[in-house]
């Protein structure tokens, strides 16, 4: 087991600023973030922020990025978090609205319907997990003829056909897993299980989401059981391959079902569409369903935020062709690239750090990235670090 480093006492020291000046919307990473990434520490919001921008700016085929959002790791905090006390009562709006009100300008420059793909980081419960909202603008699923076919011989076509996923179209799952499933889980230590229990029973977080009443979320349990088995070389035997409405709910822990985060991005996008459409339209369960793939999984106290970043990543890297559900992503990259994904990203920084140093020195600016920052912590400020 890789040593711990001690916690970190400052001062905090700016170290660059990405994208940088004059691009707009820049983050700031100082020291403290970057101790974050030292194994067996939480990744903070801003480490998530940071990687996220570059893999969107330098990572993604342009093509790509036109069709794809990512928001801040803000935005869903914002989106359930209770009013502040000297803002403009809206108590008399319906709690839909209400909570559309506090995130309304994040999209005024941006079509979300437009979008093939939005990117919503969460961290409830000091736990960091993935919302992926897919096809918003459609309003059925769309079947297509898919280009990588391959056709198979009999004896192959016959086993997948047995498959539990061989059709693509189970709705709804009972959440009874097979003695297989079960021994394809990492074996967790018993304190693992433990905050995976912890965080489970406690959805929760101080907002006034509760407006939502749990009620109405118990019987929204149309999430998509991953049970059966959906792989690359079964993408390829298909001949169709489908577009569909969907919510996508990618977590390293595999604790509870996340019924409540996709009801709540449900409701978002009703607000968003009247908004920005002027019209009303329904992303219930029926249009729109909420899914949980099944992903390579943690098997530490602390890697929860740099799975996320894998998972966006990945995403990116290898996109996946057809959206049928339930999918089966455990083979979307090698487990052995977690172990090194943290020193990556603190080499890019540095990297980052050193060309931006560089660029100030030779257009003979003052050296702004190396003096204590406390005034300017821009995005950390905003709020407090959030652990895991």
């Amino acid at each position: 087991m890789a040593e711990l480093q001690p916690t970190f006492t400052g001062p905090i020291i700016k170290l660059l600023v990405y994208p940088p000046p004059p691009a707009k919307g820049g983050i700031s990473v100082t020291n403290e973030d970057l101790h974050c990434l030292n194994d067996g520490e939480f990744l903070n919001d801003v480490i998530i922020d940071f990687y996220l921008k570059y893999l969107f700016l330098e990572k993604l085929k342009k093509e790509d990025a036109v069709r794809s959002h990512v928001f801040s790791s803000f935005f869903y905090k914002r989106l359930n978090q209770r009013e502040r006390r000297n803002a403009v009562d809206t108590s008399n709006l319906p709690i839909q609205k209400r909570k559309h009100n506090r995130v309304k300008t994040w999209t005024r420059h941006v079509d979300l319907f437009q979008k093939d793909f939005i990117f919503v980081p969460i961290n409830e419960s000091a736990h960091w997990y993935l919302a992926i909202i897919c096809f918003p603008g459609l309003e059925k699923a769309h079947v297509e003829p898919n280009p990588l076919y391959q056709p198979q011989t009999k004896a192959y076509s016959t086993a997948v056909s047995s498959s539990p996923a061989a059709d693509g179209g189970l709705d709804e799952l009972d959440d009874v897993r097979s003695v297989a499933d079960v021994n394809s889980q990492p074996q967790y230590t018993d304190g693992l299980h433990r905050i995976i229990e912890c965080y489970g029973t406690d959805d929760s977080h101080p907002s006034d989401d509760q407006s939502s009443c749990q009620d109405e979320c118990s019987e929204d349990d149309s999430l998509v059981d991953d049970c059966g088995s959906f792989n690359k070389a079964e993408w390829t035997s298909k001949p169709t391959i489908c577009k569909q409405p969907c919510i996508l709910i990618m977590d390293s822990l595999r604790g509870p079902t996340r019924s409540t985060v996709v009801k709540t991005l449900r409701e978002y996008l009703e607000v968003e569409w009247e908004v920005k459409k002027g019209s009303q339209r329904s992303f219930g369960k029926d249009m729109m369903k909420g899914s949980s793939p099944r992903v390579p999984q943690q098997d530490n106290f602390s890697d929860c935020g740099v799975y996320v970043l894998q998972y966006v990543e990945s995403f990116f890297e290898s996109p996946l062709p057809s959206f049928h559900l339930p999918m089966n992503l455990l083979d979307w990259f090698p487990q052995h690239r977690m172990k090194t994904k943290r020193d990556e990203i603190k080499e890019l920084i540095l990297k980052l750090q050193t060309q931006q140093q560089l660029n100030l020195e030779s257009s003979g600016q003052t050296d702004g990235c190396h003096s204590p920052c406390e005034d300017t912590l821009e995005s950390a400020d905003l709020v407090p670090p959030i652990s895991s």
